[in-house]
């Protein structure tokens, strides 16, 4: 493994690339923002919501999709209040949603805003969820095909075709990107970056799997025909915006969003991934694949925006990353219908070979607490 020498990214983080001196392309990003022509880029952004606004007020001018997070309030708060729109906010329920995570999203709604809570068939989302562990090593796999396909879909029901996403996630976070020309939501997008598609496997697979496509609908992304009879559009605020997590953090706190009171295992940052239980499974196997986990996203964050610098980030990635979850291992392994040996074993399979130290036998090296040991681990 091979790490930007800025922040904490290493090469294993998929879309990421370096340049010639060992930066990575999310620190070269940062940099960018610097030099891009905002109020140039809020003009483009007044267009395309005029373009689209409800002529006569007959319908809603916007869709937001929302989880009730630190994001999905800030988009919220800033098309309502910065730009004149009414919205309507589209929540895909999980089914392991927290505590705070409700009241962050009944603390949205005070916005005053019209909302669609969307919950699917629980026992077939269980069943993907357990699909998604064993064979993609992602049991958050349901939510974040949903996310992605509901909103989409409603847009298309209500007649709707401006949606409004949140940061854009390519330039925040590492893909070389056009942010003038990739700033677009679409189903091809989808296919490149979302959900399901990373893994190449669609809903319209799961029939071989015993799924039948009646109970798959939530799942399913409309068609080219109904996206172009409706229009539907979906832009990144973060395309036309300065996207400052910080500052917007301090605003949505302002708004009524709460924080969590303790750590979250697998970082130290408080604020985000808080709206259901299971995520922490899903960053310890992004570690077992890729070699990095949470921290590390949020240290890197830190260092970009000059919060902390990079021996400090190594410090909390050390002391935060790549250990199993244990706070609700009992409650995922009860919804997960395996036992912890199971759990294991399917930690073994999604494990990274490459970047992991591995026994005589080709089995794999395991500290003290049973978690893998990277063979070049950060310094």
């Amino acid at each position: 493994m091979r790490y930007c020498k800025k922040c904490l990214y290493p090469d294993t983080k998929p879309q990421l690339q370096f340049d010639k001196n060992g930066v990575c392309s999310a620190c070269v990003n940062n940099l960018l923002k610097e030099n891009i022509d905002w109020d140039k880029k809020r003009e483009v952004f007044l267009r395309i919501i005029e373009k689209y606004r409800s002529k006569n007020g007959s319908n809603y001018d916007c869709i937001i999709p929302v989880s009730g997070g630190k994001d999905s309030t800030f988009q919220t708060y800033t098309m309502k209040e910065t730009f004149g729109l009414n919205p309507l906010v589209v929540n895909f329920h999980p089914l392991d949603q927290t505590e705070i995570g409700k009241k962050n999203l009944e603390n949205l709604k005070k916005l005053d805003v019209d909302c669609i809570e969307f919950s699917p068939k629980p026992k077939i989302y269980s069943k993907l969820a357990k699909f998604g562990l064993t064979e993609l090593g992602d049991f958050q796999w349901p939510e974040h095909i949903g996310i992605f396909t509901v909103p989409v879909q409603i847009a298309v029901k209500y007649k709707i075709p401006l949606i409004i996403w949140g940061e854009n996630p390519q330039f925040e976070y590492g893909a070389l990107t056009n942010i003038d020309e990739e700033t677009i939501l679409d189903k091809q997008w989808t296919e490149k970056h979302g959900g399901y598609f990373l893994d190449k496997i669609t809903p319209q697979d799961m029939t071989k799997y015993g799924f039948e496509m009646k109970d798959l609908k939530p799942y399913l992304y409309p068609s080219d025909e109904e996206i172009k009879e409706v229009g539907v559009t979906g832009v990144f605020l973060g395309s036309y915006i300065k996207w400052d997590i910080f500052k917007q953090l301090d605003l949505v706190k302002k708004l009524g969003f709460s924080e969590n009171n303790e750590d979250k295992e697998g970082t130290y940052l408080r604020w985000e991934n808080l709206d259901v239980y299971f995520t922490v499974f899903h960053d310890y196997f992004k570690f077992l694949k890729y070699g990095f986990g949470r921290a590390t996203d949020h240290a890197s964050i830190e260092i970009r925006y000059g919060r902390i610098t990079r021996e400090q980030g190594i410090e909390l990635v050390k002391k935060h990353e790549g250990k199993i979850p244990r706070k609700y291992l009992k409650e995922f392994l009860q919804s997960a219908e395996i036992t912890e040996n199971e759990f294991h074993k399917i930690c073994d399979k999604f494990t990274n070979k490459d970047i992991f130290l591995t026994n005589n036998d080709g089995t794999i090296s395991k500290d003290s607490e049973n978690n893998p040991i990277l063979r070049n681990p950060i310094q």
